[in-house]
């Protein structure tokens, strides 16, 4: 492909798949941290407008129907299913239709991290798509209570002991590490003071071993569920990529991941190709993934970039880490 018809390819992709959400000048402001430190300018250039035609960009439209998918096909479906089969497969539609209501009364949905994270700030989104009562949301400090015991050991203590199932929900696990250090522990002292109370896991994107951590006996065992499932092909620079396939003899991956780890060391040096060597094509409208490459998102603390993708850092604003 040429450079106009990279362009081409990128401005259609601008207007009927990411919703005019990314402007072409972005684009431009981009492509000029590409100065030729790898390669000639124009072959540098030529290789990012071919890999950001390839990044998976969620605008806010998609993120809205995906959230109405997680609680459809996720919650609402087999809960509705399982109470048809515990009521002998009753078509009596009003009885399962009371009966689930009742069931979704007695649980609470919660937002995995700080209530201004991307995971917890989506449940509002959530909660407003599928028409849910607000009553059905809390944080971790609203549903529970620490408690100690004469021992001087601590638990969790529910605020509603009414509640028998809660949901902890975001947007993306990526290695998995980030969701096992924030959350691992809660769930640890929640089961201690609250031993028969369902806790499930709900992710609009995981990664397969995202997913194996979660699913782990001691911490969701299978009670976790994710719209996608980012398998190791979803690595975009490895060989098995399932971003670039063949058909451009112009082409390389090895070039391309060349100069991705090139210009990433200068920006995000612990972890050129994404957090975790994430390497992933991923972003929405509300946030970019840090596990994604950070040529993309990164606002160029440690040296000079322009970002094209916004990213939110654990300080609560735009930034790098």
């Amino acid at each position: 492909m040429t450079h106009e018809e990279l362009e081409s390819h990128l401005r259609e992709m601008i207007e009927q798949v990411w919703d005019s959400e990314i402007r072409w000048p972005y684009i431009r402001a981009w492509l000029e941290n590409f100065t030729g430190a790898c390669f000639d300018v124009d072959v540098e250039r030529r290789l990012a407008l071919f890999a950001l035609g390839r990044f998976m960009y969620f605008s806010r439209p998609m993120v809205r129907e995906m959230l109405r998918s997680a609680y459809r096909d996720h919650f609402e479906a087999p809960m509705l299913q399982r109470i048809r089969r515990n009521s002998q497969h009753s078509w009596d539609f009003e009885a399962i239709k009371k009966l689930y209501a009742r069931e979704l009364s007695t649980t609470r949905f919660i937002g995995v991290g700080n209530p201004a994270e991307s995971g917890a700030h989506l449940l509002y989104y959530f909660r407003q798509v599928n028409y849910l009562p607000k009553g059905l949301f809390a944080d971790l400090a609203g549903a529970f209570f620490p408690v100690t015991d004469a021992s001087g050991n601590i638990s969790y203590k529910a605020r509603e002991p009414s509640v028998t199932r809660y949901v902890f929900f975001d947007d993306l696990v990526g290695s998995g590490t980030q969701v096992t250090k924030e959350l691992k522990p809660h769930i640890d002292l929640i089961r201690i003071s609250n031993p028969d109370v369902e806790l499930r896991f709900l992710s609009l994107f995981a990664t397969t071993k995202g997913l194996v951590t979660l699913t782990a006996p001691n911490f969701f065992d299978e009670a976790v569920s994710c719209l996608f499932e980012l398998d190791e092909s979803f690595k975009a620079f490895d060989e098995a990529s399932r971003y670039f396939g063949s058909g451009q003899s112009w082409f390389s991956i090895d070039d391309l991941k060349r100069m991705a780890k090139m210009y990433g060391r200068k920006i995000y040096p612990n972890w050129p190709l994404g957090y975790k060597d994430g390497q992933l094509l991923l972003g929405f409208s509300h946030n970019t993934p840090n596990n994604t490459a950070p040529i993309f998102w990164n606002e160029g603390v440690r040296a000079p970039w322009n970002p094209i993708f916004l990213r939110y850092d654990k300080r609560y604003g735009r930034g790098s880490a």
